[in-house]
């Protein structure tokens, strides 16, 4: 299928459920990681289907072709999932190679629900790809 092996896709789908019980486990211990490792999920879940799809992500900007192949690639009706998790992805970024640490327990703990529902409705399209 595509020019991606069906096993790396699955590899990522199982990175999906990884990252988000490590998320879990990082409330109140560490937000920010925890609120990182939720995006990460997400993220995940979306390399995922564009790999499903035949794409690979290409150059530094990586996460933002993500984000660019998942407004192109879905219905309208995830513009709201496609725009927080471009959110997630610029507070991250402060978090991760700036100074910004100011997630708080409960965005982290969102941005975990956050990641689980979208990863679960991405997971689907994939799964209907690789039939």
């Amino acid at each position: 299928m595509g020019i991606v092996p069906v096993k790396e896709i699955h590899s990522l789908l199982k990175v999906v459920k990884s990252d988000a019980a490590t998320a879990k486990k990082l409330i109140g211990v560490d937000d920010t990681w925890a609120f990182n490792i939720a995006y990460n999920a997400a993220l995940q879940a979306s390399l995922a289907l564009m790999y499903a799809k035949g794409f690979r992500p290409k150059g530094e900007a990586k996460h933002v072709s993500v984000i660019l192949f998942l407004r192109e690639a879905l219905d309208k009706k995830y513009q709201q999932y496609i725009n927080r998790l471009d959110r997630m992805r610029k507070k991250r970024h402060l978090a991760v190679y700036g100074t910004s640490r100011t997630i708080t327990q409960y965005e982290a703990v969102e941005s975990i629900k956050f990641a689980l529902n979208f990863s679960k409705e991405l997971e689907e399209m994939v799964n209907g790809l690789l039939l």
